[in-house]
């Protein structure tokens, strides 16, 4: 998107949230009692792409938003980890586009109980300075408690004071004050569709390893390969967590690879049936949970004979998974990501997860 488009989209959100705004007033909501309807930042509307750095401070995290291009921004604290521009529009158009309705109090003592004390001061508010690329502060606010949450037609409303005074307000706008930083990262992570994957392997870092697999795209479970003797599955679809890892990723942090130290790790290998490996590397450090990604294709991996025509429709040719590689490869490999616990006892999946002594009485649980 040029430059321009940001200040054109501006307006264009800026008629309808003014539209939206007197529309709430007239269902009734609490309206204008001390202070007539105003834009809380008169004229920066028209300065939005002036700005160059947005920092942020939450009562959990400090971390600033730079451009680093026309649409392009990112967050040197995270190494340079980028930003969506949508988020980053929202974020500026709302806190330019916010329009008083009511006049709250001047009173600092009762600023925490609308958490509008600043989280550098120990409060609960969410700090939020815009600054263009001399370095000029072109607004400073501290979001409070939200009145009412937005919605797809009609602005949120909000509890804000400018940083600088002491004066609250009450006011309308598209203003997400979120308190994790995954909230405000770019948070693609690689998409793999179930249909494609036909086998995973975990390994231990003690060098043991278990793979579940299957043959058909459409098959629901995944089966346990090689059981050793004396053994069995605890049940028909104890493979399935882990053949269906890859599905619904996301993150709650982000490092530079080189930051997270990945000695002894636990490791997952997908392989698709069109010929891309895809290696999940993952260790726990101070009970955080960090993983990265490396892809490769191989030509004899392949194996889409005796697919439907259907089956094939879902997979990737050579050169789409070589393309699909690199991106991968390009985009994530860099990065360390911190996931949930829940998505990291996936990828570090035992033996004894899956299987159980088969002592041969009896069916298999759930078989």
């Amino acid at each position: 998107m040029k430059s321009k488009g940001l200040a054109i989209l501006a307006a264009v959100t800026l008629v309808v949230l003014i539209a939206a705004i007197w529309s709430t007033l007239e269902r009734g909501r609490r309206t204008a009692a001390a202070a007539a309807p105003g834009g809380l930042h008169p004229g920066l509307i028209d300065r939005v792409n002036e700005i160059s750095k947005i920092a942020i401070r939450t009562p959990r995290h400090g971390f600033t938003i730079q451009r680093a291009g026309e649409a392009d921004w990112r967050v040197p604290e995270r190494g340079g980890y980028p930003v969506k521009f949508e988020t980053v529009k929202q974020a500026v158009v709302g806190i330019a586009s916010m329009r008083i309705l009511e006049a709250k109090t001047a009173k600092a003592e009762l600023h925490p109980k609308l958490h509008l004390k600043a989280p550098e001061d120990g409060g609960k508010g969410t700090s939020m300075t815009l600054t263009d690329g001399q370095g000029n502060d072109l607004a400073a606010i501290v979001v409070g408690k939200t009145k009412v949450s937005p919605t797809t037609k009609e602005p949120g409303i909000h509890y804000v004071r400018k940083a600088d005074q002491a004066q609250s307000w009450l006011a309308a706008g598209r203003v997400e004050a979120w308190e994790t930083i995954d909230r405000w990262l770019d948070n693609e992570m690689p998409t793999i569709a179930r249909q494609r994957v036909r086998a995973a392997t975990t390994s231990q870092p003690d060098g043991d390893a278990i793979t579940v697999a299957r043959t058909d795209p459409d098959g629901r479970d995944f089966t346990v390969r090689d059981i050793p003797e004396g053994w069995k599955m605890l049940h028909a679809t104890a493979g399935n967590a882990l053949g269906s890892a890859l599905g619904f990723l996301s993150f709650e942090d982000v490092a530079p690879i080189e930051k997270i130290d990945f000695a002894n790790p636990n490791m997952a290998l997908f392989k698709t049936f069109d010929g891309l490996s895809l290696l999940v590397t993952m260790v726990e450090r101070d009970s955080q949970f960090w993983l990265h990604f490396d892809a490769e294709f191989a030509a004899e991996d392949v194996q889409t004979e005796g697919l439907s025509e259907a089956q094939m429709k879902a997979m990737k040719s050579a050169d789409e998974v070589r393309a699909e590689v690199d991106r991968i490869n390009g985009r994530f490999a860099p990065w360390a990501y911190r996931v949930a616990k829940y998505k990291a006892d996936d990828f570090m999946t035992a033996r004894d997860a899956l299987l159980m002594k088969d002592d041969g009485k009896g069916k298999d649980k759930g078989g």
